[in-house]
């Protein structure tokens, strides 16, 4: 049988030696036990000191999986700590909150990816000048685990990058990472990233260039080309680009960049070897985000200091729903058929090409014919077309009148050519409100009207500026409207150049607020050439839109009766001009103001 009071003695023993083990002295006070101390801290159970000064204490150290893996008792286990490798920080187990607290905060560090792809270093980085607040890397992260963070770049060419924080979000993410110190050599630097201290191997690496010292030249916004097409959604690729005139006047580096503008900017950057005027390539980079034209902020780096101008990038429109009312004959009157419809579809002058004379994915059409029932007019506004056209022979009445002024209030966006008196009194009062307004027919086929001199979009737009000149009145008798008092843009008087009959009134306008724009004559774009050629008369069809054109808009050149000190055909209209400028600015607005945007 065991000696019980041997087999205590050698457990003592063996106990006090271990103690002895852990420093100079074990030693136990009241409770307290103290390490390398005679006298423990009553307060604490045990203390342990440092007799040289130059030790610590350790404790568990686990990772968040297997620290995670403990079976908490929550009665017993409040409190208990460990030190969370994965984190970098102690952990204690908060009964009270029933979780896992870091003492570095309680979401403690984060985790997450870093997205070398959208990683891209902005600013200009020239030999022996300071980096400043314009110099930084854009770091896109996917955060799966909320906490601080601490993102570093850095480079063997006296210039880092460092950003700290904390992500209160799990998810895509983007953060930008300050630069500091100054480029010493030029050279293309490979940036080093550390996602919270661990290097992030990155293929293709991020790179900056630094550039010798910069050039003295001067930049000329006003004479810059847009080149390409830019469409939301899209990503910008190699014809997407700013050719850029420069007047150089030393030589040296340049480093060209605009503003990020709904996710796309520009850059360009290299070496000037002569001095005088050339031409120079910024290079286009992101995804438009939205269809508004970009107003790009230039800035360059010239020697004798920093320069800004602006370029504006027009964006690609998306197709369009058009509502056509009027007879659907060869001559256009509502753009369904003839030369007109052919304007409107080709991409010389609507399309997506670098050549198209405006920005647009073009048309679908529907057509109501000339005759529509009110019940078949409302049904088809409620389809909430983004444009109607309305031309010759359509006549609204007073009910039908309502529908489309209430598609107007609703941000619709028309476009009408009438002739007939009692509609366009029905039109024009309902838009404009007012009872009081008249309409009554004026002068004849062949009458010619004087455009005011107005900078408005219509008379001076993508096709062509035809303030102060005029338009033709087709077969019929032009329409002139009395009793407008506000409200509206006038764009040609009741007045034809070539008569000296005294004719009072409106025969063209733009509503001042609503999307609609009006002109007395339901053959405005009558032509019955399906080549768009000239129409051999004087006095009938004055839309002029060849095919060997691409049915680009262009004056009939022999228009008018004679009178008034005009020879017969003696004068020029712009009605197709007109009509093509009415077009790009209806697209815009039912795009940024129209039905559909609300």
């Amino acid at each position: 049988m065991m000696n019980t009071k041997s087999t205590k003695f050698l457990v003592r023993t063996l106990l006090l030696a271990l103690f002895f083990s852990f420093g100079n002295f074990f030693s136990q006070n009241n409770g307290a036990v103290g390490i390398n101390t005679a006298s423990p801290n009553p307060n604490s159970v045990l203390d342990v000191v440092s007799v040289n000064n130059n030790k610590g204490i350790l404790i568990p150290r686990l990772t968040v999986t297997q620290r995670d893996a403990i079976t908490i008792n929550p009665a017993n286990d409040d409190g208990l700590t460990v030190y969370n490798t994965t984190e970098d920080c102690l952990n204690y187990w908060s009964l009270a909150d029933n979780e896992w607290k870091s003492v570095c905060g309680q979401i403690g560090k984060s985790v997450f990816t870093i997205d070398c792809a959208n990683t891209k270093a902005s600013g200009t980085y020239i030999q022996g000048k300071t980096l400043n607040t314009s110099h930084y890397l854009t770091v896109t992260v996917n955060v799966t685990k909320k906490g601080s963070y601490t993102i570093t770049g850095t480079t063997t060419n006296g210039y880092n990058f460092y950003a700290t924080g904390v992500f209160l979000n799990t998810g895509i993410q983007t953060v930008q990472v300050a630069g500091q110190g100054t480029p010493s050599a030029v050279q293309s630097d490979t940036v080093q990233l550390f996602a919270n201290g661990v290097s992030v191997s990155c293929t293709p690496a991020v790179t900056v260039n630094v550039l010798s010292s910069a050039a003295i030249y001067s930049v000329s916004c006003g004479s810059a080309t847009v080149n390409g097409v830019y469409t939301k959604g899209t990503a910008l690729g190699a014809g997407n680009t700013i050719t850029l005139p420069v007047t150089v006047t030393a030589l040296g580096s340049y480093s060209i960049t605009t503003n990020t503008v709904d996710g796309i900017s520009f850059s360009g950057s290299g070496i000037f070897t002569a001095t005088g005027n050339q031409n120079i390539t910024l290079s286009g980079t992101g995804k438009p985000t939205s269809t508004a034209d970009k107003v790009m902020t230039i800035t360059s780096n010239s020697a004798d200091g920093e320069s800004t101008c602006n370029v504006t990038v027009i964006m690609t429109i998306p197709s369009k729903k058009i509502l056509h009312i009027g007879l659907e004959t060869v001559y256009g009157y509502s753009a369904f058929t003839g030369p007109s419809r052919s304007l409107m579809d080709s991409p010389t002058n609507f399309g997506t090409s670098a050549a198209s004379v405006v920005k647009s994915g073009g048309y679908t059409h529907t057509s109501l014919g000339g005759a529509p029932s009110n019940a078949t007019l409302l049904a088809a506004l409620n389809t909430k077309p983004d444009i109607v056209i309305i031309g010759y022979a359509y006549t609204p009445d007073a009910t039908a009148s309502g529908y489309i002024a209430n598609y107007l209030n609703n941000k619709g966006v028309v476009i009408a050519f009438e002739d007939d008196a009692a509609s366009s009194q029905n039109m024009m009062r309902a838009i404009f409100s007012d009872p009081t307004i008249s309409a009554a027919n004026g002068a004849g086929a062949g009458s010619v009207y004087a455009l005011v001199n107005t900078n408005d979009p219509i008379l001076n737009g993508p096709f062509g500026d035809v303030r102060g000149k005029n338009w033709g009145e087709d077969a019929s008798t032009t329409v002139n409207i009395t009793g407008l008092t506000s409200g509206f843009i006038p764009y040609s008087y009741a007045q034809p150049i070539n008569s000296t009959t005294p004719r009072t009134g409106i025969s063209g306008l733009r509503h001042s607020s609503l999307n609609f724009i009006w002109f007395g004559d339901g053959g405005f774009l009558s032509n019955e050439n399906a080549n768009g050629n000239q129409y051999p008369s004087n006095t009938i069809e004055p839309f002029v839109a060849p095919s060997s054109g691409g049915y680009l808009p262009v004056q009939k050149s022999t228009y008018g009766y004679a009178g008034n000190g005009y020879a017969l055909g003696g004068m020029q209209v712009q009605n197709s001009i007109i009509f093509a400028n009415a077009l790009a600015w209806a697209i815009k607005q039912a795009e940024t103001n129209g039905i559909n945007t609300q």
